[in-house]
């Protein structure tokens, strides 16, 4: 990713939509809207990163086709930021729980998609009043459990892991504050309780980092520094304290997205390299973490496309999506038995987004569905986002199950979650 050029374009972006808000309404939140339906297979939810308070989050109600209805929005407290994900970031709207275990994952591709997955918990980031957001979930209805400090500036990254929460305070708006990474204790009822001894600095002061995230056995917690091409490591206590940082070069340039690869190889994981690859290009690398210690298995794998910089992984570890956010692209890899990767296409585009996007954000639902956030924050003239989507085949290919033109998103809209 061209990160100078990316940032001048969010600060152009920012200044004429505050000029055009007036004309155009882009300036105001989403309204609500009804669509009720009992019998969802899945829901889809959208961080709207409102830019004054209260941020609120759009809830998509998935049929068994894999097609949306929208179900409507609902506030979470807190406020968004434009600022604070200038550059990106992955993980700002986070699911946990459901009948099939507390985790964000979704079910296994192979499995019957019977809406099981009722209950559980989203946490969203409020980058614009250092908050974060917990609210519970029933069938795709939302209640706010409350809104809690995140301790530090700007945060825009959070994960979660049978009880831990652990955020990512980039502090990409405040030059005067430090980024770190803090973690809280989840009690019963959502409330967050900060862990002592689990506030901790990042490589510098200001790494402009992607994303923070568990291991599955929650030993360790990583972190994506793009500036620097570092991943930084951490012991995670049983206390969930956490120790000083490791850091370890990365082998793409500019490593951002990140997800394990889950129940297959959950010490396997992949990372987004958004500058990986030849003439401009991205790829994407995978990793072994490893009794403390991060090996990768190859090379990075260039997709031949812009800009890669989200990830996610199949739940039965066959298959890896990255967006192409200047691209108008998806990549997927396919995930070999030692846990190298390939491209499942020639060319790197798997999948693609309506041209005038930026593809962002992904979320898998069912197992089955892989769903984008399309940014057009970036536009000459910024435009409202919407969302793509595909269902997945068993070759790892994607077919369309979404029209973007339907789907109409706060041009703010920074984080998707999905179940």
């Amino acid at each position: 990713m061209r990160l100078t050029s990316f940032r001048a374009r969010v600060a152009y972006a920012a200044v004429a939509l505050l000029l055009a808000a007036p004309a155009t309404g882009l300036g105001t939140s989403l309204q609500a809207a009804a669509a009720p339906d009992g019998h969802s297979a899945g829901h889809v939810y959208v961080l709207n990163n409102n830019l004054t308070g209260p941020n609120s989050i759009t809830v998509f109600n998935r049929k068994s086709d894999g097609s949306l209805v929208m179900a409507g929005t609902t506030d979470i407290g807190g406020m968004g930021s434009l600022a604070a994900f200038s550059n990106g970031t992955q993980g700002s709207l986070i699911r946990t729980g459901g009948s099939a275990g507390d985790d964000d994952q979704p079910v296994a591709t192979d499995t019957p998609d019977n809406g099981t997955r009722r209950g559980g918990r989203l946490f969203a980031a409020d980058a614009g009043s250092d908050q974060i957001s917990v609210v519970d979930v029933h069938d795709g209805r939302l209640t706010l459990v409350g809104v809690f400090p995140s301790g530090g500036s700007g945060p825009v990254s959070l994960t979660y892991e049978d009880g831990l929460l652990y955020v990512l305070n980039a502090a990409n708006a405040n030059p005067a504050v430090a980024a770190n990474v803090t973690g809280f204790r989840v009690d019963a009822q959502g409330a967050l309780h900060p862990i002592a001894g689990s506030t901790r600095p990042l490589s510098a002061a200001h790494p402009n980092p992607a994303q923070v995230l568990l291991d599955p056995y929650r030993r360790y917690l990583l972190v994506t520094e793009k500036d620097t091409n570092l991943i930084d490591l951490y012991r995670v206590g049983h206390d969930g304290s956490l120790s000083a940082p490791a850091t370890i070069a990365s082998v793409g340039a500019i490593p951002f997205g990140m997800a394990f690869d889950r129940p297959e190889r959950p010490s396997e994981f992949i990372v987004a390299d958004a500058a990986g690859g030849a003439n401009g290009t991205g790829a994407a690398t995978a990793y072994r973490l490893q009794n403390g210690t991060i090996h990768a298995l190859g090379p990075a794998v260039p997709d031949h496309q812009i800009a890669p910089c989200w990830m996610v992984i199949t739940p039965n570890g066959r298959y890896a999506y990255t967006s192409n956010a200047d691209s108008q692209t998806i990549s997927g890899y396919r995930i070999e038995h030692d846990g190298t990767i390939t491209l499942l296409t020639a060319n790197g585009a798997t999948g693609t987004t309506p041209p005038d996007t930026f593809p962002l954000e992904e979320a898998l639902s069912g197992g089955r569905y892989l769903y984008v956030l399309d940014s057009r924050l970036l536009l000459p003239v910024p435009g409202p986002a919407t969302l793509s989507g595909w269902r997945i085949g068993a070759d790892g290919s994607l077919t369309s199950v979404v029209d973007p033109a339907q789907i109409v998103l706060p041009f703010t809209a920074i984080g998707l979650a999905a179940d």
